[in-house]
């Protein structure tokens, strides 16, 4: 009898896993239908920055026609940006709040994140939460990637995780960059 309960109990569970796998399709289409992917990548421009202003100046960006550096300046330069952006740069700024304008930092764009593929699902062995690698990659570099100081090339590895409430899947919200 304690056999046949045991069984049961252990049948049951094989059932209840089987009918509640959680996969790299589902993990996919949460994330879709989240709008993760594709993602803009930025970065913070500090305008009133001598480094910035170099940074600029060596990666090409003033020779290009996309902004105007600088270099030198005075006491009636003090709180004017010493970097401004060209009509050729307006498509790649993003929009910036008020408290970073006020100390002079733009966001720009540098590139997109696309999402490529999922390459592992892991849950959990109370079957509760799920934890998912993915690949991504970055696409439609602008002028201003010279300034991303990351790795661009190849895919990237990313991490994010899943819980199970009341028999739905649910994304939350984090993502972790991972080392290649």
């Amino acid at each position: 009898m304690i056999r046949l309960r045991n069984c049961c109990l252990l049948l049951s569970g094989i059932l209840l896993a089987a009918c509640s796998d959680f996969n790299s399709h589902d993990a996919e289409m949460l994330l879709d239908n989240a709008h993760v992917y594709p993602l803009i990548i930025e970065v913070k421009m500090f305008c009133n920055s001598d480094k910035t202003v170099e940074d600029v100046i060596a990666k090409n960006l003033v020779k290009g026609g996309y902004v105007t550096a600088q270099r030198e300046h005075t006491k009636q330069d003090v709180g004017k940006p010493l970097i401004y952006f060209t009509n050729l740069a307006q498509p790649f700024l993003l929009s910036t709040d008020d408290t970073l304008k006020s100390f002079d930092i733009q966001r720009v764009k540098v590139a997109d994140e696309i999402f490529l593929r999922v390459r592992n699902v892991e849950i959990s062995a109370s079957g509760d939460k799920a934890v998912v690698d993915y690949a991504t990659q970055i696409t439609n570099h602008t002028p201003f990637i010279a300034l991303y100081e990351q790795d661009i090339e190849g895919e990237q590895r990313r991490r994010t995780f899943f819980t199970r409430k009341d028999d739905n899947w649910t994304w939350d919200g984090k993502i972790i960059k991972m080392p290649r």
